[in-house]
């Protein structure tokens, strides 16, 4: 066939011929990995709506965790576990987002990961979400929750089939290696607050409370079997929780509302900068609280604003490991918690066009600006590690705006600057007048003659 073709002028179909690949020394290559080192080849599996159906609970899971996160951060007193969940929140959103995706190659639609938070699994979850302290909230998570979220995972690996399925087991053995990190921080959480009085009791009260609520659902999975004489569980929880906006620290704080640098840092720009940054935490809660309370919120934005409330921890800690390295322990100085009290006044679109555009963005102005802060720890200063964090502290901020233009302009103001413009210098007034009330003239707000058009905010819009 292929001689006749090439006689009439078309090219060979065959370019090379099977040869005797042992005789030519070639027998190397029966030993080579195959299936690219995937095992257990030829097992059945999970069909793609079994695989769907799970990969759904799954996603809900995290969705939830992401919420739980967002509104239990700012209440949360005890500040190694509030900047702990804000560092969760961002993997759980980012894991949520993965499955998410995941779900719509799977033929299901990724509106249905609402539904299944309608029925036993949503009960355990608003059960956790709505638990009355740290240490009740912290053996939900990783008594009950995150142990049966590993062994989902660990059922799933063992059962689907690992070739047709190959992209569901990425994702899941990225979220299981994090969920074993997590576990084994959250367990050193649950003991430490348990050696509060009656702790002990509290913490196998509620560890039952919540597995009876697990058992429910059926396990993360929906397929776990119930015992015939199984009796639903009561809730505890509040059907619709609400956070406070009234952000908590521990006992070895001293909290202020006005935002007031210390006196001893007054004529000390390096500290001065190192205490700026330990103050974002208050930042950070209100990032979260916009997540907890901007109604539906893009599954994108769920992400952006999850990372968003991680960076401003982050920049927190930066603060706080400088202040540290300096002999500073953070307890040590005034701690800022004004910023959601009146950044949430009205909503969280309001608050989020504060904070991205009429702080972030004019803070890309230089000369100053996060590149002056950065370039003074750099080069006045010359502190390394400060100049460090301010190196990424300035790209963060850079990725917020972004963030304030896609989520306020683009979306909720449906691409009207002129609305953005209004409820952002609105914003600012607010802060003023906030502040004026316990005798402060705010700094920040106060760079803005609300008199005079020309000096209104013109940047980010």
């Amino acid at each position: 066939m292929n001689a006749e073709n090439t006689q009439k002028g078309f090219l060979p179909g065959t370019r090379q011929k099977a040869q005797d690949y042992r005789r030519l020394g070639l027998d190397y290559l029966d030993e080579l990995p195959s299936y690219c080192g995937i095992s257990d080849i030829d097992r059945i599996g999970y069909s793609v709506d079994e695989c769907a159906q799970y990969v759904m609970r799954l996603a809900a899971v995290k969705k939830q965790c992401v919420l739980i996160a967002a509104a239990r951060m700012p209440d949360t007193p005890e500040l190694e576990l509030k900047v702990a969940l804000a560092k969760w929140m961002w993997e759980d959103a980012t894991q949520f987002r993965l499955l998410e995706e995941r779900l719509t190659e799977l033929r299901s639609n990724k509106f249905a990961i609402d539904k299944v938070l309608d029925y036993q699994l949503g009960d355990l979850l608003g059960e956790i979400l709505g638990s009355p302290g740290s240490l009740e909230l912290c053996v939900g998570l990783f008594d009950v929750l995150s142990p049966a979220i590993s062994e989902a995972i660990r059922i799933y690996l063992a059962e689907t089939q690992p070739l047709v399925d190959a992209p569901t087991i990425r994702i899941l053995k990225g979220i299981l290696a994090e969920e074993k990190e997590r576990l084994e921080l959250g367990c050193r959480f649950v003991s430490v607050l348990a050696r509060k009085k009656g702790g002990i009791a509290i913490r196998s009260e509620w560890k039952e409370h919540f597995g009876r609520f697990l058992a429910a659902a059926r396990g993360i999975l929906g397929r776990d079997s119930l015992a015939p004489e199984f009796l639903p569980p009561a809730p505890r929880a509040s059907p619709a929780y609400r956070p406070s906006h009234d952000v908590a620290r521990d006992q070895r704080f001293t909290v202020v509302i006005p935002k007031v640098c210390p006196k001893a840092f007054a004529d000390d720009l390096l500290r001065r900068t190192m205490w700026s940054r330990s103050q974002e935490l208050s930042v950070a809660e209100t990032v979260a609280l916009i997540l907890y309370e901007w109604e539906d919120l893009p599954s994108e934005a769920i992400v952006d604003l999850a990372r968003q409330c991680w960076d401003e921890t982050r920049h927190a800690l930066f603060g706080q490991v400088a202040l540290e390295k300096e002999g500073i322990p953070l307890a040590t100085v005034e701690s800022w918690v004004g910023f959601p009290m009146h950044a949430l006044a009205e909503s969280p679109q309001k608050a989020m066009a504060h904070l991205c555009i009429a702080i972030e963005a004019t803070l890309m102005a230089h000369p100053g600006g996060k590149r002056g802060e950065w370039e003074f720890c750099r080069d006045v200063a010359k502190h390394p590690l400060m100049a460090t964090f301010q190196d990424f502290d300035w790209a963060d901020e850079i990725t917020h705006v972004k963030y304030g233009r896609k989520w306020v302009i683009e979306h909720y103001c449906k691409g009207n600057r002129e609305a953005a413009r209004k409820m952002t210098d609105e914003s600012i007034k607010d802060r003023l007048d906030f502040y004026a009330k316990y005798g402060v003239k705010d700094a920040f707000a106060s760079r803005f003659n609300q008199d005079n058009p020309d000096d209104k905010l013109t940047v980010g819009y």
